[in-house]
């Protein structure tokens, strides 16, 4: 039944060819409000999660016993948890989360592997539920991407159109967490496409939009943290925020080089099981989390709380609130657990930013200077600016978490100063550093000096695609079209190769003024088989091919 669905699917996808623009738009539509309603289950299993373990276990179960003391037990059992599932259902991969999908769409046609999407997303929700120091929204970005990546391959659609629709889920994705459609595109656009095509462009536009009404139905168009009305005190306000934005510069690149020295740390434990690995991570989380409780999980009370005002801590207490939010995020990604790095470098600004708020106010008139909330606000958007390196994105998302456009100034002055400073120290953003380790270079999300990074395994289609070395030049034809491919393997009756055929012998064989159409693939196709391995090095196989005059 499901053969003859997708057969049918097909046969629809074909006859829309005629007008791929009215495909994409239908194709965007669906994604948006599959993505909303998967991100919104997301967020429902992080729900169930916290009642299991930060609730049911932490407190009802152990605190009567052990007071505060239980959430390291509860993060220690969860961790176990996740380390064991991910052991048994998530295969070894060479980069996680966003890096994954930036190098899927740079170099595999946006082919990921949606199979594991569910238990990664699963994994995800029982580390923040439980209270890991880590983020939804690379989650729910994966949760996008791979809905994208799963209707461009289920519909055999082209490389540049499943690259679309990867892009699109990303947006969608990023549009249902935050409730920000626009930055959803720009981060689209800005860190996963890479380009702003007219095409592109309109689908991830589409795409979010559907997403993000479709995730107001659900959960209603309220800001996520609150309306927030700042005025700025005057024009002596505006220079402050360059103070700033160098002040978030070390703590960016500190949290983008500890994130990866805890990731190396934690990868040489290899003796270790995983299972072991990731409770000792959320021993050490919890541990900290037992005296300051405002770390674990999102944190969005606790910015929510800074932002308002409502916040009673002192200067020393937010400065020590971003730097052991920092610290554990790097602690539990290293250590095994799932989630993002949004999140937690909205924090880090939000307190960062709010202890230089207090001490502006302190040896400056508040009435010139404004609210210190302000500076709170401003630091969230350039604090993510400087990790991610997608600074059109940071100032949106803050604009469209706040619903307060005056401070849309002090924003983007933070924020460029942040990233230009923080790009000379470390010329990576956390995403792209990931990539450049494995020899992985993309400029607006193109490969530029990649090939010796890459394994002819991590960008070659399994199965590849064949054809009987038996069948006519219309079946080869169709296999053509069907595979969307330029090449085919040819295959004897024992199914071992024999051969390779192209289009271009194809159109060799049509080419003469009474094509014989008798003819088989085997009296058409090349005999003369060059192969890779599947360890071989891209450049490696790009000089086999220079060799052979086969580019």
């Amino acid at each position: 039944m499901l053969d003859t669905l997708h057969r049918d699917l097909i046969r629809i996808v074909g006859r829309l060819r005629t007008s791929e623009n009215l495909l994409l738009l239908i194709l965007a539509v669906v994604l948006g409000i599959a993505t909303s309603g998967g991100v919104w289950l997301f967020h429902r299993v992080i729900d169930l999660s916290q009642r299991l373990f930060a609730v049911g276990i932490a407190q009802n179960l152990l605190g009567r016993w052990l007071g505060g003391a239980g959430i390291v037990i509860a993060l220690a059992l969860a961790g176990a948890v996740v380390g064991g599932l991910a052991t048994l259902f998530v295969a070894k991969e060479r980069h996680h989360g966003v890096a994954a999908i930036m190098e899927s769409v740079a170099l595999g046609g946006g082919r990921l592997r949606y199979q594991q999407a569910p238990i990664k997303a699963l994994l995800s929700a029982i580390s923040l539920g439980a209270g890991a120091s880590v983020g939804p929204e690379d989650p729910s970005v994966q949760i996008g991407a791979n809905l994208g990546s799963f209707l461009g391959q289920y519909l055999n659609l082209s490389e540049d159109r499943v690259r679309m629709l990867v892009s699109a889920g990303v947006a969608s994705a990023v549009a249902a967490a935050f409730k920000a459609p626009i930055a959803g595109v720009f981060f689209s656009l800005e860190v996963i496409l890479g380009e702003f095509t007219t095409a592109s462009v309109g689908v991830v536009v589409l795409s979010a939009v559907m997403s993000s009404a479709a995730m107001a139905a659900l959960e209603g168009s309220n800001p996520e943290l609150g309306s927030l009305t700042y005025a700025l005190g005057g024009p002596l306000e505006i220079p402050l925020y360059i103070p700033l934005g160098l002040l978030l510069v070390p703590f960016a690149v500190l949290f983008i080089r500890i994130v990866y020295w805890q990731h190396d740390l934690w990868h040489g434990l290899e003796r270790i099981p995983l299972p072991l690995r990731t409770a000792l991570a959320g021993v050490m989380v919890g541990c900290v989390g037992m005296f300051l409780p405002q770390i674990l999980g999102t944190g969005r009370e606790s910015m929510a709380a800074v932002l308002s005002g409502e916040s009673q801590v002192t200067i020393a207490m937010l400065l020590l609130l971003g730097i052991a939010k920092l610290l554990m995020t790097s602690v539990s990604l290293g250590g095994g657990f799932q989630g993002g790095v949004f999140a937690p470098s909205l924090f880090v600004g939000t307190m960062i930013g709010g202890a230089f708020g207090r001490v502006v106010t302190q040896f400056f008139d508040p009435a010139m200077v404004g609210d210190p909330q302000a500076y709170a606000i401003a630091g969230m958007a350039g604090m993510m600016a400087g990790v991610l390196r997608a600074p059109i994105t940071a100032i949106l998302l803050v604009f469209e978490l706040t619903n307060d456009y005056r401070l849309i100034l002090p924003i983007m002055l933070t924020t460029t100063v942040c990233t230009i400073v923080a790009d000379r120290l470390e010329p990576h953003g956390i995403y792209s550093l990931g990539l450049w380790r494995k020899g992985i270079r993309l400029q607006r999300g193109r490969d530029v000096d990649v090939m010796r990074g890459i394994r002819t395994q991590d960008v070659m289609r399994t199965p590849a695609p064949t054809i009987s070395e038996h069948a006519s030049l219309q079946d080869l034809r169709d296999t053509l079209w069907h595979q969307k491919t330029r090449a085919l393997c040819v295959i004897d009756d024992q199914e071992r190769l024999c051969g390779i055929v192209t289009l271009t012998d194809l159109q060799r064989a049509y080419a003469t003024e009474q094509p014989d159409l008798q003819l088989t693939i085997g009296a058409i196709c090349g005999r003369d088989i060059v192969t890779a391995t599947a360890d071989e090095t891209l450049d490696a196989v790009i000089t086999k091919m220079n060799a052979h005059d086969f580019m």
